[in-house]
């Protein structure tokens, strides 16, 4: 009876030194990506974040073969999170970053029609007003970090994209600008509801 009580205690020991902790990326102030947090959007879109910290690696470098440490992350849409950037399905970029507040430099997203897709601060300390949220009328939000998409090199579009992340709640406006002309860029989405499960 010795014998059994003390194998199933190495066995119990030795099966519990196999599992590793990993340690847990948690969401930043302008992207509080929390399990199963959400965002409604004046198109109709929706974004809602997995429950539960998803154990996660990619390849940082195109071409690599050498992989990052496993850390638990959010998860959106079998993308996961870390901090400001997602990562994507993509060989040529692993980790799309979507906001960089301490960054004073543009960075590069994607490459299309061979030119680079780069991303930039704007403005780190705008104040912008949505027109309904939660039905309460129009509020303004203060500290909002405003990133603009473009095209490297491009003269005619100064940006493609602008995206308004306020903090504490995430992105809360993106605007399209796809002319060059003098129509106005449009409004694609604005926030209306939401919920940070902090």
């Amino acid at each position: 009876m010795k014998k059994i009580l003390i194998f199933i205690t190495l066995v119990a020991m030795f099966s519990g030194c196999e599992e590793t902790e990993y340690p847990y990326v948690l969401p930043e102030r302008y992207f509080p990506a929390y399990p199963e947090s959400y965002w409604v959007y004046s198109n109709g879109t929706a974004v809602k974040v997995d429950p539960g910290y998803h154990k996660h690696l990619y390849y940082p470098d195109l071409g690599s073969i050498k992989q990052s440490d496993y850390v638990y992350v959010p998860r959106i849409n079998n993308e996961y999170v870390y901090k400001y950037k997602i990562t994507q399905n993509s060989t040529l970029f692993p980790l799309k970053i979507l906001l960089a507040p301490t960054s004073s430099t543009a960075w590069k997203v994607d490459v299309w029609n061979g030119k680079n897709v780069m991303r930039r601060i704007e403005n780190n300390n705008a104040s912008v007003t949505l027109s309904s949220l939660d039905g309460a009328g129009a509020i303004v939000f203060d500290s909002v970090v405003l990133v603009v998409e473009y095209i490297a090199d491009s003269v005619d579009l100064p940006w493609l994209y602008r995206e308004a992340y306020a903090l504490d709640i995430g992105l809360i406006r993106r605007e399209i600008n796809l002319s060059d002309t003098a129509i106005e860029p449009f409004v694609e989405k604005e926030l209306i509801r939401y919920y940070i499960n902090k």
